[in-house]
């Protein structure tokens, strides 16, 4: 048997979403208030997931969400959380993953979409769903495109759209050579093999527009 515990402010919705995705014999689930020492109950109920809203938790600059969770696992240290929210955006995401949840999702997802996560990350691995996920792919690729300096990205768009090395080098007033060797810094800095890599990267840039 596998325990969930879930924190919200509003202890209603934690006890009926417990009700909910409880399973016999497979999945208990056990709902709190978001205003509980959730230290305590963690160390009590010895959870293999916790569910919860960072947006409701009392945090401060000396005491942010990696040192909440941190905290939390000196009480169970092999709890995974996942993050329930409807704060959709990339300072939540990027704190998540700092924090080191293992999923998150909006609170405006279906029930059914909650236990497809909870049966992920209970089997190890992780979710994000369609909200959460457009917002980290949006800061991959962000982070990817800040690593190549204005010419290699140039370069790397161009031989992506099939331009050979002569025709970048006079679009660019630069020799052939140059290009290939922002071609391979670029290729060196993003782990891209060959030109189908190339183009399938620039294909997720939206480069090919």
């Amino acid at each position: 048997m596998q325990t969930v515990v879930i924190f919200d402010k509003n202890p209603s919705l934690a006890d009926a979403l417990s009700a909910q995705l409880s399973l016999p014999s497979s999945i208990e689930c056990h709902g709190y208030s978001s205003d509980v020492d959730t230290k305590s109950v963690i160390s009590g109920r010895q959870p293999d997931l916790v569910i919860f809203d960072p947006t409701h938790l009392s945090l401060t600059a000396d005491f942010d969400i990696v040192d909440f969770c941190t905290d939390l696992r000196t009480a169970h240290p092999t709890s995974r959380f996942l993050c329930y929210s409807f704060e959709v955006t990339d300072k939540m995401v990027q704190a998540a993953l700092d924090a080191g949840f293992h999923g998150c999702l909006s609170k405006y997802c279906s029930i059914q979409q909650l236990e497809i996560a909870i049966a992920a990350v209970l089997g190890g691995g992780v979710y994000f769903d369609g909200a959460f996920g457009d917002r980290l792919r949006s800061n991959d690729a962000q982070s990817n495109d800040n690593r190549l300096s204005g010419r290699e990205k140039e370069v790397l768009m161009r031989i992506a759209k099939g331009l050979a090395p002569k025709q970048i080098a006079f679009d660019l007033s630069i020799s052939a050579k140059t290009v290939e060797t922002y071609k391979a810094r670029a290729a060196q800095k993003l782990g891209l093999s060959d030109r189908a890599k190339v183009v399938e990267y620039a294909v997720g840039q939206g480069w090919m527009a």
